[in-house]
């Protein structure tokens, strides 16, 4: 199958590589957040080590993926193993690690192969269970080393959508669902559980069509996967996304989205959160009214618990400026931008 079109790909190419890159070499950040994990409410450490990138980027890379200013391609072993022991030593201990790169943890040529099981051996020393992310071409070479590990590493792969025409024409992913579902089944197979991430709202695609989209494709990769995080989107630098919203042909998912798919997937069978990025904001999801904290607290809470409780409680008087927006776009047949409203 061909999983690129060549001229949206090189547009995003031509984009990305207009931004500089960091000439850093350590960690790019660290913080704390807390999700629904292991059946319970989690304190998770998210640590983002500084790669050289993804490999996927120095091609062309996703729409939306604004992280290529983080990166160094001067970064190596001796950096990353750095970076490692300066976050061990302030961080030694927690229940749950997440690490985070502009990429593929499993890429080894974003991480060695040795370094990747260092890594991991070094972390699990003092924590219980360990996070990391991997586009799926990677899997079937290393989930050999990963079965000892058992439960205690999870590894997350994002998706974004089960549509063929989205993963191609909108995001620009380079790989496609048949490919999830083999890395995925691969993964389980050998006891190592699989998270996935879903992208709401990818660019040239509607409101209620981004909604549609999430819950189908969070339908379809329920059987393959042992948790779903749906990340509506956010607008970052140096992206195709980015030059969309600024030139007004691109909005943000609305709050009442979020929820909206979130109260459909209730009987998915598998736990269905969101951890949302700049909630609330311009460059977030949000509703563009006085209720943006209210939603996004009782979004963070649900994620936080599974309680649905917290999202039913949520009303304002904007939904139906929200349920108006949709159906505009929908006549309109195309995506439309901000609307703008007076509290």
């Amino acid at each position: 199958m061909n999983r690129v079109d060549p001229q949206f790909a090189g547009e995003i190419a031509g984009i990305r590589n207009a931004i500089s890159r960091s000439n850093r070499t350590d960690y790019v950040t660290t913080y704390t957040e807390r999700e629904f994990f292991n059946g319970k409410t989690t304190l998770e450490r998210v640590l983002i080590l500084r790669t050289r990138g993804c490999s996927w980027s120095y091609h062309s890379g996703c729409s939306m993926c604004g992280y290529w200013d983080d990166t160094n391609p001067e970064i190596g072993k001796a950096e990353l193993e750095n970076q490692v022991s300066a976050f061990l030593k302030e961080f030694p201990r927690g229940e749950v690690l997440k690490i985070f790169t502009s990429g593929s943890f499993f890429d080894p040529i974003e991480i060695d192969s040795g370094s990747q099981h260092e890594i991991i051996e070094r972390v699990l020393e003092g924590y219980g269970h360990l996070i990391v992310e991997s586009r799926p071409e990677y899997i079937h070479k290393v989930v050999g080393d990963l079965k000892r590990y058992g439960n205690r590493v999870q590894v997350a792969i994002g998706l974004e959508s089960t549509d063929p025409d989205i993963l191609k024409n909108s995001v620009n992913k380079n790989y496609d669902f048949d490919d999830f579902k083999k890395a995925a089944t691969l993964l389980r197979e050998n006891g190592v559980s699989v998270r996935t991430y879903l992208l709401l709202k990818p660019p040239f695609v509607t409101e209620s069509e981004a909604v549609k989209d999430a819950i189908k494709s969070a339908r379809d990769l329920a059987p393959y996967s042992d948790f779903i995080s749906i990340n509506p989107m956010n607008i970052q630098r140096g992206t195709l996304v980015e030059k969309m919203y600024r030139e007004g042909n691109y909005r943000p998912p609305w709050l009442w989205s979020v929820v909206t798919v979130l109260q459909s997937l209730k009987g998915v069978g598998v736990p269905t959160v969101s951890l949302i990025t700049a909630s609330g904001k311009k460059r977030g999801s949000h509703n563009g009214h006085s209720c943006d904290r209210k939603f996004s607290e009782g979004i963070r809470k649900y994620s936080e618990t599974l309680d649905y409780a917290y999202l039913d409680d949520l009303s304002c008087e904007c939904k139906e400026t929200w349920r108006n927006f949709v159906e505009v776009e929908e006549e309109t047949g195309a995506p439309i931008s901000e609307v703008v409203l007076n509290d």
